[in-house]
């Protein structure tokens, strides 16, 4: 679901004077982490809508990240070399301008790639050429169907449910402390990390149990 924009950013200073900025004119990098603080994150009201990026590596590392309502789709993903190594992911969106996502942790061992929503787009990707300028080296990769994420992290999420002790269908009925707890038992068995911000976790956890229950 699309998510209330923020608006703007407002400092106090001690002797109570404030003041304040709209919140696009803010840097990007800025944007994002001010977003990914717990203070300005809330539970999605209907996370079996939302979307979500998995991403998995070679090493057996995963995070998921949350995109916004209006991608539907993944582009293409390629790596910069210069010489530390930068991923860039682009996702499709509805108003045609791609959604970009910077993929700052082993860009290179990025083994599968999946976009979740009420079905699933997997897919492995892998280096289809590369092309060095100067110090800075292009990896463009090839995106190849790879099994269905979806229905596989669905499985898993029942097992560690399963395996904590944790009763599916009375994860609907808990408070959402408790709730949040039983997550975080789940997430750690399953070996989930957020990709950017802790809430999209929570929400992922959520989005399973939906399909899961």
């Amino acid at each position: 679901m699309r998510r209330p924009t923020p608006q703007k950013v407002v400092i106090e200073f001690d002797g109570g004077v404030k003041t304040e900025s709209s919140f696009d004119t803010l840097p990007a990098p800025l944007q994002l982490e001010l977003l990914r603080q717990p203070f300005a994150s809330s539970p999605s009201p209907a996370p079996e809508q939302e979307k979500f990026l998995l991403l998995e590596w070679d090493d057996g590392w995963k995070e998921v990240i949350e995109v916004d309502s209006t991608c539907k789709g993944l582009n293409r993903y390629a790596v910069i070399s210069r010489p530390e190594d930068v991923g860039r992911l682009s996702l499709h969106r509805e108003d045609g301008y791609p959604e970009l996502i910077e993929i700052g942790r082993k860009p290179l061992g990025l083994s599968r790639i999946a976009f979740l929503i009420d079905t699933v787009d997997t897919v492995q990707p892998s280096v289809e050429r590369s092309v060095r300028e100067g110090k800075k080296t292009d990896h463009f990769y090839k995106l190849t169907k790879g099994g269905d994420a979806r229905s596989e992290q669905i499985e898993a999420f029942k097992k560690a449910a399963a395996a904590e002790g944790i009763d599916l269908k009375q994860l609907r009925s808990q408070d959402p402390a408790e709730l949040r707890n039983h997550y975080e038992k789940i997430r750690r068995r399953m070996g989930i990390r957020a990709g950017q911000r802790q809430q999209d976790v929570w929400d992922f956890m959520a989005y399973l149990a939906k399909y899961a229950g």
